[in-house]
């Protein structure tokens, strides 16, 4: 789960069951919001950080992975329409923190996990300086959590892990600072990383989500209930001769299985094992079936999971 500070409460703990994604991303647009969205998923975070109304980066971690920008919306949707429980919390930040919180979601790491004790700190805050780095120092030491937060070398912030809102005094953050074995990193952004590019851009969130929802609740069109041979014959598609046909083949029986959702599950399961290619690889094949199967169980019966597994599992042995 991520660890963000609190700025300016706007939403907190709002059922994500309830949220209706694409009214919600409006309202912050529409509302030139310059602070942070997140949502807490049982098994996945994600958080959408605004300025001025444009959505500035977008991040989503899941499994010890982790999906950026246009991948992260996506996945984000995909993670609304399937999860049953979560929160959503919206705060709102001056423009010079919000840019250290960025640097802490997506910067590089000048510093990772590194002893205090090892560091010239004199040395550091003038380098932050002299750099005018946008960054964020983030230290660690006995389950607690201090952060100080720069913009242009400046510091415009702090926050620990007990506290509610940003401070402008340093005191809790030194006390975990002089706690033992107290570890730091430092992370910050890059030039072009400041750019405020609007992802809201990039991706059509309101048809993407409408396209989710219709594939998991459309019942327009009945069922037919088919013997197992039949089923299997349906979904399976001609003889693939290339790995892109053969990924066209996989989707193509995941749709048949799962409705409009599956093309958007298996590109993101793909994506998180490697590619088509490296269904090639049993372990990396099986890592991939298992959590497709995972992602699915809320969108078909167990009898048709499986069938999609071996119908899969044979274009896969065409690679």
């Amino acid at each position: 789960m991520f660890l963000l500070p609190k700025g300016k409460p706007l939403v907190e703990n709002f059922p994500i069951a309830k949220l209706q994604l694409p009214e919600a991303l409006d309202k912050l647009k529409n509302g030139k919001l310059t602070g942070c969205a997140t949502f807490d998923f049982p098994s996945a975070d994600c958080v959408l950080i605004y300025e001025d109304g444009k959505l500035i980066s977008a991040l989503l971690r899941r499994d010890k992975s982790e999906l950026k920008d246009a991948d992260a919306l996506r996945a984000l949707i995909d993670q609304m329409i399937l999860a049953d429980s979560g929160s959503f919390n919206v705060y709102g930040f001056s423009r010079d923190v919000n840019q250290a919180i960025l640097a802490l979601v997506r910067g590089d790491k000048i510093i990772n996990q590194q002893e205090l004790k090892q560091i010239d700190f004199k040395a550091l805050l003038e380098r932050i300086r002299n750099e005018r780095m946008t960054a964020t120092l983030k230290i660690f030491a006995e389950q607690r959590v201090g952060m100080i937060f720069y913009r242009d070398g400046a510091n415009v912030g702090f926050f620990h892990d007990t506290a509610q809102t940003i401070g402008t005094t340093a005191g809790e953050v030194q006390q975990i600072a002089a706690l033992p074995g107290a570890t730091a990193d430092l992370i910050a952004l890059k030039g072009a990383e400041k750019l405020t590019l609007d992802l809201a851009g990039l991706v059509n969130i309101r048809s993407l989500w409408e396209s989710a929802r219709g594939g998991v609740f459309s019942t327009t069109e009945p069922v037919r209930t088919l013997p197992s041979q039949a089923v299997s014959a349906a979904q399976a598609p001609p003889p693939a001769s290339s790995s892109a046909d053969i990924e066209s083949a996989i989707i193509t029986i995941a749709n048949s299985s799962l409705g409009k959702l599956g093309k958007t599950l298996v590109e993101k399961e793909l994506m998180s094992v490697g590619g088509i290619r490296a269904l090639k690889d049993e372990t990396r094949l099986s890592e991939f079936l298992n959590a497709l199967e995972k992602s699915s169980k809320l969108l078909a019966s167990a009898n048709k999971i499986r069938e999609m597994r071996a119908a899969i599992s044979s274009e896969v042995a065409k690679l």
